[in-house]
């Protein structure tokens, strides 16, 4: 397996995520670039900038399901989107420091975002808490702001199913689930013993995969919120993804990806083997690792599969961004079924 080492940002990568059709990737890094690149020839196509001063960082990225629009968290606490093709269309000013965003998932009427910012204190705007937020963005107008009943700042923050559901997750190890349209929290799971880092659900979004710095994984079922299935690793976990073949008609595969390794701080501390900086392959129903991809030359903090389920993209701590598509041997052998 050859990956294409692709070098197109200078700062760690916050994610990368693919656009519904899965012909085309987008990441982002907290060098405050955007770049679209397409997934065939893994070709950087444009970035998406900002009018004005440059984002010193953005966190995350969403795109509609088709294609039309893309949105970015900046860490400057603006909300900005985009058309596909790289104009700037409108900006909000949400204040604080923005970690995430997301579309609201219904297609056709993929007109909110969910938000979730740190607080921050700023001679503009004065302190702004700890929140969650739904905004509409066509007119642009503030749906529901979650911030005295958020016990400490949210990590990433997903459309639930149907869009009836927020679900956050935090670093004391909790998921918190809330009502979308009332802001009312609905449940609190004590998922993790550590901080939990990434969510990722199935296309329909009724099975949750998490991951957590406690060096496991955890699958979710979304109707009573019951923890499924539990992966236990040997490293800090910082992202987890369902391929999307799980539920395919013919050779369905039940696989995770994951990837994590030991904390950025840590890494000069240690031999180069020992950082466990690759990605990791899991059964999804026997809970045992299939197998390993050589990975970064530091922690993996995002990846995604292709839609297609054929490959992987993954982004690291060290500036790069790797895409790997699986080879003949995965569709054939037995072991990888």
């Amino acid at each position: 397996m050859r990956p294409y080492l692709l070098h197109i940002h200078e700062r760690p990568l916050t994610l990368v995520k693919f656009n519904y059709d899965g012909d085309f990737f987008i990441t982002c890094a907290k060098d405050g670039d955007v770049c679209l690149m397409r997934t065939e020839t893994c070709e950087r196509i444009g970035t998406y900038t900002p009018l004005g001063d440059k984002a010193g960082a953005v966190f995350a990225v969403d795109v509609t399901h088709d294609s039309s629009f893309v949105v970015t968290a900046n860490a400057d606490g603006k909300l900005i989107f985009y058309r596909f093709e790289g104009e700037q269309y409108s900006a909000i000013n949400h204040g604080g420091i923005l970690k995430f965003v997301e579309f609201n998932q219904k297609p056709g009427a993929q007109n909110m975002v969910v938000t979730c910012n740190d607080k921050f204190k700023s001679q503009a705007e004065g302190l702004v808490p700890n929140r969650i937020m739904v905004w509409q963005y066509d007119p642009p107008k503030r749906l529901l702001s979650i911030d005295d009943a958020l016990p400490m700042k949210a990590t990433k923050v997903k459309w639930g199913p149907f869009d009836e559901t927020l679900v956050s997750i935090f670093e004391e190890g909790t998921i918190i689930i809330w009502d979308a349209q009332k802001g009312t929290n609905i449940k609190l799971i004590q998922a993790h013993k550590g901080p939990v880092t990434g969510l990722n659900f199935t296309e329909d979004r009724m099975l949750m995969i998490t991951s957590s710095k406690d060096q496991c994984a955890k699958l979710w079922a979304m109707d009573e919120y019951e923890c499924v299935k539990t992966y236990d690793t040997d490293r800090p976990l910082n992202d987890v993804a369902i391929s999307p073949l799980y539920n395919a008609e013919k050779d369905p595969k039940y696989h995770i990806l994951m990837g994590g390794g030991q904390d950025a701080k840590d890494v000069t501390t240690t031999a180069n083997s020992s950082g466990k900086f690759e990605a990791l392959l899991w059964h999804m129903v026997y809970q045992e690792e299939i197998g390993t991809v050589k990975g970064h030359f530091g922690p993996m903090n995002t990846l995604a599969w292709r839609r297609d389920g054929k490959g992987f993209v993954t982004g690291g701590e060290d500036g790069y961004v790797r895409m790997h598509v699986l080879d003949n041997e995965y569709w054939t052998s037995k072991k990888f079924e």
